[in-house]
């Protein structure tokens, strides 16, 4: 006779649902804030938000809440939910953690690459990379049309399509993130919103280090751009090799615009 199983104790769940509208309010938000209509040092002000999305002020409160878990909003008692304003010394520690998981995802595609190139398929090798050698020519294109903010997105979606190449869940979301506090970081500068003049010539040396499957020589020119700008944060000097849009300006202003005209 077979003893009988004990009940498990399980902890209190709570029910799953599909995906919600508190889902769609922080990509809402999120949205909001890498596109720079929400900008660094902009207040959520609760009820007119809640009343934009046409949700709760609880759903918009839990919403908030992931955004200032992820760093993006900053709480203030007693003063309310602000887009997070990336201060010099905040932005180097950032990259510091940046450059950690960039270098591993540089080596998880390199090493893939290298791979292949070594069973003779270098074809796949190079449709792998394809995405990246498009999104190249879209930054080299939106630099000589002076299309600063094109210029930034290409820069940003190339480290993005980078992690998904690695194929590592948990790096692709940490680029998630670091993607949208890259761009906070510049849009809190407040020189106004630049991006660097020779970006195209930095990729070029990343997608050539990553074609040859040469992990040590990628992570190299990651470790080197991404330091060269915590240098520059940390010393406060004026970067020269900077292309700006000067009507992409930090915002100087708690107003909040970016749902009222929708």
């Amino acid at each position: 006779m077979r003893p009988r199983q004990e009940a498990v104790q399980l902890p209190m769940m709570q029910p799953i649902r599909q995906p919600s509208i508190i889902d769609q309010a922080e990509l809402e938000l999120r949205n909001a804030i890498y596109y720079g209509d929400l900008r660094p040092g902009d207040t959520i002000p609760e009820v007119q938000v809640s009343k934009q999305m046409g949700i709760s002020r609880s759903s918009l409160r839990e919403a908030c809440q992931r955004l200032v878990r992820d760093g993006l909003l900053t709480q203030i008692p007693g003063r309310g939910l602000f887009v997070t304003r990336m201060d010099a010394e905040t932005m180097s520690d950032f990259i510091d953690y940046r450059l950690g998981i960039e270098m591993q995802v540089a080596s998880i595609v390199a090493d893939r690459i290298r791979a292949l190139r070594a069973n003779d398929e270098d074809s796949s090798a190079d449709q792998l990379l394809a995405p990246l050698r498009a999104t190249l020519e879209r930054t080299r294109r939106a630099l000589e049309a002076e299309e600063v903010i094109e210029a930034g997105n290409a820069d940003l979606d190339l480290h993005q399509e980078l992690a998904e190449l690695a194929a590592n869940p948990f790096l692709i979301s940490a680029m998630n993130t670091i993607v949208i506090l890259t761009r906070m970081g510049s849009f809190s500068d407040p020189r106004g919103f630049g991006v660097r003049a020779d970006l195209t010539v930095v990729h070029e040396m990343l997608l050539e280090a990553l074609s040859e499957g040469d992990a040590s020589r990628a992570r190299a020119v990651l470790r080197e751009t991404l330091q060269e700008l915590a240098s520059r944060l940390r010393s406060g000097e004026p970067a020269q090799d900077l292309v700006r849009d000067p009507d992409l300006l930090e915002s100087d202003g708690a107003e909040f615009s970016t749902l009222e005209g929708q």
